[in-house]
């Protein structure tokens, strides 16, 4: 297998979907047993070749496939969006510890988690349910308010069309930017009344958004090998602007601290 294919491109597919199943399954190494057992904790990882892992820094556990974390406001908890097959959802652990202080279940999740600007406020993307759920963040707990439905569903178990992944704030904390990964597309939510007011083209199976000091919103294509970007057309509504080439599958964004330079993971 010389290339992986995104992971939600083929979550419409049931045959990927138990492909890529069995795949994990194949790869994770099995429980310990006996005397195994007694030290599994004190011991570092086994890979399924036999070798070991030496952790750099303590190691805690946590949920299920943590993919993305975030910092609170504080920089005292870090959230994790949990994307496995078992558990899917938020889980706030306790930096100092590394204790688990709250998990909050959902339906799905992929990717997407972000603080809003003035720090109540939490996004995480639901993935196939095609919603973006909203939560309250009070003294370092989570109680969800509302979600920001992207595409109605007319049953339940239908599966996501839009598929929601990265998503981003602006700085006055009055839109949301939600990367839509099946339907090739950029959302910009009205957080007043949680309507989509507009859908740009944005690639490939867009994965990531950050938004720049200057206003302009990037999209990492991880189909392709571009970061596309969306600026102000001088009415408050977005347009496409130019294409910066990079490397293949980009991914995951990170602007650094004085806007200048933009970090693109490769996948």
């Amino acid at each position: 297998m010389t290339q992986l294919p995104c992971f939600a491109g083929y979550a419409n597919s049931r045959v990927h979907l138990l492909l890529l199943l069995v795949f994990v399954s194949a790869c994770r190494p099995a429980a310990p047993s006996g005397a195994d057992a007694t030290h599994a904790h004190d011991e570092a990882p086994r890979l399924p070749t036999g070798a070991r892992l030496d952790p750099a820094g303590t190691q805690s556990a946590v949920g299920n496939f943590p993919l993305t974390a975030v910092l609170s406001p504080d920089s005292s908890q870090l959230l994790l969006l949990l994307n496995g097959w078992r558990q899917q959802g938020v889980q706030v652990v306790d930096r100092r510890t590394g204790a688990i202080m709250q998990t909050v279940e959902q339906a799905a999740a992929f990717i997407g988690l972000a603080f809003s600007p003035d720090g109540r406020s939490v996004f995480a993307s639901g993935g196939n349910t095609d919603v973006v759920y909203r939560y309250d963040w009070r003294r370092s707990h989570l109680t969800l308010r509302d979600s920001i439905v992207l595409q109605r569903k007319d049953r339940p178990r239908d599966p996501g069309r839009r598929y929601p992944a990265g998503v981003a704030t602006n700085k006055a904390g009055t839109r949301l930017f939600v990367v839509e990964n099946l339907s090739d597309s950029l959302a910009v939510v009205d957080l007043a009344t949680n309507k989509v007011l507009q859908r740009l083209p944005a690639g490939r199976y867009p994965y990531g958004v950050i938004i720049g000091d200057d206003g302009v919103v990037y999209v990492s294509s991880w189909g392709t090998a571009e970061l596309l970007t969306f600026v102000d057309d001088g009415t408050g509504w977005l347009r496409n602007d130019k294409r910066i080439a990079v490397g293949r599958h980009p991914s995951t964004l990170l602007l650094s601290s004085n806007g200048k330079r933009l970090f693109v993971a490769s996948a």
